[in-house]
């Protein structure tokens, strides 16, 4: 071998040059016929020196069973080789190996003596690429939200999710700090952070904030990213959205707050409504002889109280009845304009402002409409008191089928006084009230009328702003559309 490369190097003087560079490297004559490969050549394709210089590149196009790209021109003329951008072969070894080519004239005056075709494997470049998309795909399916950022805290990476959970555009995310992802939250909180001062892993913790007026839930973990010498060179943060799951959660903590109020109340309204029934009978006989008006008057109150009692009584066992599929058709703007009479004469008293929104068209639902009624007349009357020392005072009443939606919404929006973070999550909550004279029932009833609907309550409150009640109701199969 050593002969060889001295017999290569005394017949072609730059030949020992070219075989020091890590291109591989081919030269052909006029004749297409193979006069030089270096050794990087050998090294890349598998064929030494003595399988391939002499050879025609007809021949070698065979042995290394090349596939034609679409950036080689058609047609069998072997000279076409010398044109092509990029080629397939296969190696020595039976491995596919992508190439670049890019060809150079020797020339000697005006004379071409050759052509020097130089290779570049391009297999790594199609791999990354491959990768990159196949990353690419992940990254945009995964449930959660991805954010990728360098040393610095500059967003490097980030999926479809995180736009959601940002509520910026996801083209706009990249470049930014993590922390103007989170603008409300104080930067040395965030976990992405904390990551990257500490050198190690943070969470997953759970982390509160708001967006666009909706309050999200997020479980997040964040690790750091190592350069080859284990320098932190950036983290990676994930963020799950479990507001949905917290939303569960309280639903079935409510769930079983109300199955112990029902017990109650199933036990209870027997035992108490007996009694009751003979005080006020007692109450109205007394009332009927005395001719004392101060005792009229407190047998009045005691009659008043009695009543009181009973409707405390009905509205447990609202909550102790078990859930009814038993419904008739309704057409909710029918059951709203019924209403209307009464919340106009209210809204008169008070000076609110009446706004009915209803859509032209709704399907028919199956529901219990007298229970529809309880529930919407508790929330205006909830809304009324809300904005008794407002200066605005408007009740907007709106009804919608959204597009696509299995789903009717009825709105009850009005510009009181709004709630607290801490009353909001205590709403549907039995005996909790804000009132000196409520009884902490009345939405209580009104959450598992509609949960027995098969409905939900949503609510969106901001103190001195109003809040707005977000009832769906789902529409059982096709419905009639009134």
């Amino acid at each position: 071998m050593e002969g060889q490369t001295k017999y290569k190097a005394e017949q072609y003087p730059l030949n020992s040059i070219l075989d020091t560079i890590p291109m591989a490297i081919m030269i052909v004559d006029n004749e297409l016929n193979i006069s030089y490969i270096n050794g990087a050549w050998e090294q890349l394709v598998g064929y030494t020196w003595e399988e391939v210089v002499g050879k025609k590149l007809t021949e070698l196009q065979q042995l290394l069973q090349e596939e034609k790209t679409t950036s080689c021109p058609p047609g069998e003329d072997p000279e076409s080789f010398l044109l092509c951008r990029e080629i397939e072969i296969t190696g020595k070894n039976g491995e596919g190996i992508h190439l670049a080519l890019k060809t150079k004239p020797i020339m000697r005056g005006n004379n071409r003596e050759g052509t020097v075709i130089y290779f570049q494997d391009i297999n790594t470049q199609v791999k990354y690429e491959l990768l990159k998309q196949t990353f690419d795909t992940i990254l945009q399916q995964m449930v959660g939200g991805v954010v990728v950022v360098d040393s610095t805290g500059r967003v490097l990476i980030a999926n479809q999710e995180t736009e959601r959970l940002t509520g910026q555009p996801a083209s706009s995310i990249t470049g930014k700090f993590v922390w103007e992802l989170f603008p409300n939250m104080d930067r040395k909180e965030l976990v992405t952070v904390r990551a990257l001062e500490k050198g190690q892993a943070v969470g997953p913790l759970e982390v509160h904030y708001k967006v666009n007026d909706k309050d999200f839930c997020l479980l997040v973990r964040s690790d750091v990213l190592r350069d080859k010498y284990g320098r932190v060179s950036g983290a990676v943060t994930v963020f799950n959205d479990i507001t949905e799951l917290h939303r569960q959660q309280e639903l079935q903590h409510n769930q079983e707050k109300l199955a112990v109020v029902g017990q109650m109340a199933a036990g209870m309204a027997h035992e108490l409504r007996n009694p009751l029934t003979s005080i006020k009978g007692f109450a109205q006989l007394l009332s009927e002889r005395v001719e004392d008006a101060k005792s009229k008057e407190y047998l009045d109150v005691i009659i008043q109280e009695v009543d009181r009692t009973n409707e405390i009584i009905s509205d447990f066992l609202v909550l102790a009845r078990p859930h009814s599929t038993q419904g008739e058709n309704v057409d909710l703007n029918r059951l709203i304009n019924e209403l209307l009479p009464l919340v106009e004469s209210q809204c008169l008293l008070t000076q609110v402002e009446l706004v009915p929104d209803l859509a032209p068209e709704l399907p028919s639902i199956k529901a219990q409409p007298d229970q529809l009624k309880q529930v919407l007349l508790n929330l205006i009357h909830n809304a009324l008191q809300a904005m008794e020392e407002q200066p605005v005072r408007r009740l907007t009443l709106i009804s919608r089928w959204p597009a696509g939606s299995d789903e009717i919404l009825l709105v009850v929006r009005d510009t009181g006084h709004g709630m607290s973070e801490e009353i909001l999550s205590r709403l549907s909550t039995p005996f909790f009230t804000t009132k000196d004279a409520g009884t902490g029932l009345g939405l209580t009833i009104s959450y598992r009328i509609i949960e027995n609907h098969g409905g939900r309550i949503e609510v969106n409150s901001q103190e001195g702003a109003g809040s707005e009640f977000r009832i769906y109701l789902p529409v059982q199969g096709p419905g009639q559309i009134h």
